[in-house]
């Protein structure tokens, strides 16, 4: 992550300077001490990519192509690792096709 400064010799230049302890490889988004499902309706998707390309940018890059296909021919996306609950690919879907359940814990 990166904080917006001006630089003094250059008022109209903007730069970016890293921010320590955001480095991580999920936008600062780190797994949480619960565990969490992706559910993928067959019916509704369309195979369109759109949660795999968020989940590799912004969430935890669980969601992978899988191979069954939806009846449009687009792959259905599938949970491969451990996800992270960010909900950014249930957010992005266009046909809602996706929901993020908590794992429940016996405790």
């Amino acid at each position: 992550m990166h904080i917006l400064c001006s630089d003094a010799d250059h008022p109209q230049t903007t730069t970016y300077k890293p921010v320590k302890g955001l480095e991580s490889r999920n936008h600062g988004v780190e797994p949480l001490a619960k565990k969490f499902n992706v559910k993928v309706d067959e019916a509704t998707c369309k195979g369109c990519g759109i949660c795999v390309h968020i989940c590799e940018k912004r969430g935890g890059k669980n969601l992978k192509y899988g191979q069954k296909r939806t009846l449009l021919g687009g792959a259905l996306p599938e949970g491969k690792g451990d996800c992270t609950g960010c909900r950014w690919c249930e957010r992005y879907c266009p046909d809602f096709a996706i929901t993020i359940e908590e794992e429940k814990t016996d405790a």
